[in-house]
């Protein structure tokens, strides 16, 4: 067929391109099924890949991997490779075995624990990684003509959630209380790569689930005020830039230039005009569960370029965005949350720390936004060594106040104060020992985000500093681009 239509062709036609996006979206579902994996042992252990194919009629292979966290957050990640030679997928297949080892499977065993997973994940409030959208395609159609194969997801019957030293799941934490409450979930947190702050799990888990418990969050209470209706912009190639749903996930390089060109303060204040006015037309319809997905990139796009302008004229729109809700930034930001807010914020804040110390006295925010300023001071103290002792003093005013504020929750609560010691630990605080002490004598410390006193105290006096220092370097913009585009592209 193909052979008769390229006779057909006038002289200088074009044939029409297929993007790999399209075909997998056009074409995949109707390719014949090939092998399926899985790494076995994820019964135990909660975590496998599992591999899906369909072969091609030139006989290449279409292959999409997905990462499953059975225990609780279902489909971690996915990708796709649509046109694998058989060499190619047999090389895959080998570097997978090169561990735990690799089993194949039916096409059904596949199906059931990718769906099953989801669905599990989603009781918790967890939607599979963006990237499954794509890879989805790969799949037959979730219905009862896929004969059904039952699997126990959840550790002991309940969504157990492991957050890995970097704390990169502390989402997943937040999304888990907000769906099930307090008490009908598990977690744990890695010390580091090697060591659990719980010496066994099973035997620790009610333990860590009962303290939890006890250090509720501060309710949010945000009074938002009144947003811009209309966009306004000195230059409306900037919006129209940065708002195009053809650049979601990235920015032409041109046009960045062009931006970066301008006068940092001209330019950052274009762009905290568009966070603001962003913020204003979707905080409700997130807040009540109406937003749809849709090309939103205009406020991660603002951040990273704030980022790059270091122009103290946008601060008061990263700040404006720190007093969202996780929901929102969670919807803007995605999986890039800890990685974009807090170098915006030391970007444009770096000369203005007062304003920065305001906010995080600020009743009523939510504690994962909060959170940032301390990522923020712990970068400001890192890449600054002469400004330490001015952090150090910050983190000093910060825990004298929370001793009378902390047992109140006003304006911090028991998670925060988690999240501080972690960031005191960061920093080898030595100098602040005596006020730690006095905090954690409160007994109003979540002690499952950094540890006990003692635990916290050992840290510190063996100056291990930052588990992840990359966390803290200033952001190469063209790598957080190919970070973000090579996750989230469609």
């Amino acid at each position: 067929m193909a052979s008769k239509k390229s006779k057909g062709k006038k002289k200088g036609q074009q044939q029409v391109f297929m993007s790999p996006e399209r075909f997998m979206r056009e074409k995949a579902r109707t390719l014949p099924l090939g092998k399926c994996y899985w790494i076995p042992g994820w019964e135990e252990n909660g975590t496998t890949q599992v591999v899906v194919s369909r072969l091609r009629p030139s006989g290449n292979v279409v292959a999409c991997i997905f990462l499953i966290d059975s225990f609780c957050i279902g489909v971690k990640d996915a990708f796709c490779r649509p046109n694998m030679t058989e060499y190619e997928f047999e090389d895959l297949i080998d570097r997978l075995d090169d561990g735990p080892g690799i089993e194949e499977i039916s096409y059904e065993q596949a199906h059931n624990l990718i769906y099953g997973a989801i669905a599990f994940a989603e009781e918790g409030g967890i939607s599979p990684a963006k990237d499954f959208e794509l890879a989805s395609y790969i799949l037959e159609e979730d219905t009862d003509d896929i004969p059904l194969i039952e699997y126990e997801y959840g550790k002991d019957g309940r969504h157990f959630l492991l957050i890995k030293s970097d704390r990169s799941e502390m989402p997943y934490l937040y999304m888990l209380k907000k769906t099930l409450g307090e008490e009908n979930f598990d977690y744990v947190i890695e010390q580091d790569s090697n060591t659990m702050i719980v010496e066994k799990v099973k035997s620790k888990v009610s333990k860590w689930h009962e303290e939890s418990s006890r250090h509720p969050l501060e309710p949010y209470t945000y009074d938002y005020p009144d947003y811009p209706q209309e966009l306004s912009v000195k230059h409306q190639f900037i919006a129209d830039a940065v708002m195009s749903p053809e650049n979601m996930y990235s920015m032409p390089d041109e046009v960045v230039e062009r931006i970066l060109s301008l006068p940092a303060d001209e330019a950052a204040r274009d762009l905290s005009n568009i966070i603001l006015y962003e913020t204003g037309r979707t905080y409700k319809a997130i807040n009540d569960g109406h937003m749809e997905d849709g090309d939103y990139g205009a406020i991660m796009h603002s951040l990273l370029l704030l980022t790059q302008l270091r122009s103290a004229a946008g601060l008061d729109a990263v700040l404006e965005l720190m007093r969202q809700n996780s929901d929102f930034a969670d919807y803007h930001l995605g999986y890039f949350v800890s990685e974009v807010i807090h170098p915006a914020l030391y970007a444009c804040g770096l000369n203005d720390m007062q304003t920065i110390e305001d906010y995080l006295y600020q009743p009523g925010l939510d504690t994962f936004m909060r959170q940032h300023v301390l990522d923020m001071w712990v970068m400001v103290a890192l890449n600054h060594p002469e400004r330490r002792g001015e952090i150090i003093e910050s983190f000093h005013r910060l825990l004298n106040s929370m001793l009378t504020r902390l047992p109140v929750t006003d304006g911090c609560d028991g998670c925060f104060a988690g999240f501080v010691m972690a960031s005191l630990c960061d920093l080898s605080a030595t100098e602040l020992i005596p006020e730690i002490e006095a905090i954690f004598a409160t007994d109003c410390v979540d002690t499952t985000v950094a540890g006990d006193c003692a635990d916290v105290l050992a840290e510190i006096r063996a100056g291990s500093g930052v588990i992840n220092p990359d966390k803290f370097k200033f952001p190469s913009l063209r790598a957080q681009y190919a970070r973000i585009k090579g996750r989230c592209s469609k």
